[in-house]
C-alpha cells in the first residue's frame, strides 16, 4: 500500500513530467508571457456567381496575452517564404506604446508612442532596421480661437531633420476636418485638405487647396456616398457551434443565409461583418479581382 509520501511524490512526478498539459506562452522582448487567448485568422476569397467554393489566401495567428499587456500576430507569406511576426506592447491604460516587426526572426521596424496626461498622443518614433532611417513625430494641442476646434500640431523628423508641419483640425465630436500642410519653417502652406462626411461616417469627399497654384483639387470617395447598410455589423444566422477544424463549412453556410444581404446593388463598396456574438466574426469586403469577395473568419479561443 502506498503511502501518503509517495502518493504525494508520484503526483507531483505526473505534473512536472513532459506528458503534463502546460501554460502557452509566447517571448516579447526580455519577458515571456502567458497566452490567455488566441485570435484565429483566415482570409479567402469567394465567387458565388461561380461557385461555393472558398480559396485561400493567407492565414494568421493572434496571441493575447492573459492580462492583456502585449499580443504577437504571426502570418506565413506564400509569396516570398517567409515567416512575419508583429508584437504589440500596451500600457496600463490599454494604449499603445510599442511596436516590433519582424521577418524570420529578423527585427524590420521598432515603432514607440507616448502620451501626455490628458491621454492624447505625445510622440511618435519609428526606426528602419533594414534602412537605419528614423522618423519622429511630435504632437502638441491648443483650440482654434475662432472656431473652437480642437487642433493638434504635429511636427515630422526624418533621421533628427525636421521635414514639415501639419496642423490637424477636430471638431466637437473629434472628427477631423482639415489638415494643414505647412514646410520646414512651419509658415508656408503646401497644401490644405478639407474633409466631407457621408451619413455612414466615412469620408465622402477630399478637397485638397494649392496655395502655390490657386488650385484645387477635388476626390470624390465612393465609400462616404453610400448607406449605412453597406456597412453593417450582423448576426451571422446560425445557432450551431463554431469549431476550428470546421471553419470553412461554418462560413459557407453563414454566406449563404446572407447571401440576399451580400447581393445589394446599393452597395458597390461594403463591408459587413456577420458575428455570433460569442467567439467568432466574418467580414466580406470587396476582392481586388471584380467579381470576387475577401472573406475573412475570425474565431477567438480562450485558456
Amino acid at each position: 500500500m502506498r503511502t501518503g509520501k509517495s502518493l504525494l511524490f508520484l503526483l507531483l512526478v505526473l505534473l512536472t513530467s513532459g506528458d503534463a498539459p502546460s501554460q502557452a506562452t509566447f517571448k516579447a522582448g526580455f519577458k515571456t508571457f502567458v497566452v490567455g487567448s488566441v485570435i484565429h485568422e483566415y482570409t479567402y476569397t469567394f465567387n458565388a456567381a461561380d461557385s461555393a467554393r472558398l480559396t485561400p489566401v493567407d492565414s494568421a495567428k493572434t496571441l493575447i496575452a492573459a492580462d492583456s499587456a502585449a499580443t504577437m500576430l504571426e502570418t506565413y507569406n506564400q509569396r516570398d517564404k517567409a515567416n512575419y511576426k508583429t508584437i504589440h506592447y500596451y500600457n496600463s491604460k490599454r494604449q499603445l506604446v510599442k511596436k516590433e516587426d519582424y521577418k524570420n526572426d529578423n527585427l524590420q521596424e521598432v515603432n514607440d508612442w507616448t502620451y501626455d496626461d490628458k491621454n492624447r498622443k505625445a510622440t511618435h518614433y519609428r526606426e528602419n532596421k533594414v534602412t537605419n532611417t528614423r522618423y519622429l513625430k511630435n504632437y502638441s494641442y491648443s483650440l482654434d480661437k475662432k472656431t473652437g476646434e480642437m487642433v493638434a500640431t504635429e511636427s515630422s523628423f526624418v533621421n533628427n531633420k525636421i521635414e514639415f508641419y501639419t496642423k490637424l483640425y477636430y471638431d466637437k465630436h473629434n472628427v477631423l476636418q482639415k489638415e494643414v500642410r505647412l514646410n520646414d519653417n512651419n509658415k508656408d502652406v503646401i497644401h490644405v485638405e478639407s474633409f466631407t462626411y457621408g451619413e455612414n461616417g466615412k469620408v465622402k469627399e477630399r478637397s485638397v487647396f494649392f496655395p502655390e497654384f490657386r488650385v484645387t483639387k477635388k476626390h470624390q470617395e465612393l465609400a462616404g456616398e453610400l448607406p449605412k447598410k453597406c456597412f453593417s455589423m450582423l448576426p451571422a444566422g446560425t445557432l450551431e457551434k463554431v469549431a476550428l477544424a470546421k471553419r470553412v463549412l461554418y462560413t459557407k453556410r453563414v454566406l449563404v443565409k446572407n447571401a440576399a444581404i451580400m447581393a445589394d446593388a446599393e452597395c458597390k463598396d461594403y463591408e459587413y461583418t456577420f458575428t455570433n456574438n460569442v467567439d467568432c466574426t466574418i467580414t466580406v469586403t470587396p476582392a481586388a479581382k471584380a467579381g470576387l469577395k475577401t472573406v475573412k473568419f475570425r474565431l477567438r479561443e480562450k485558456f
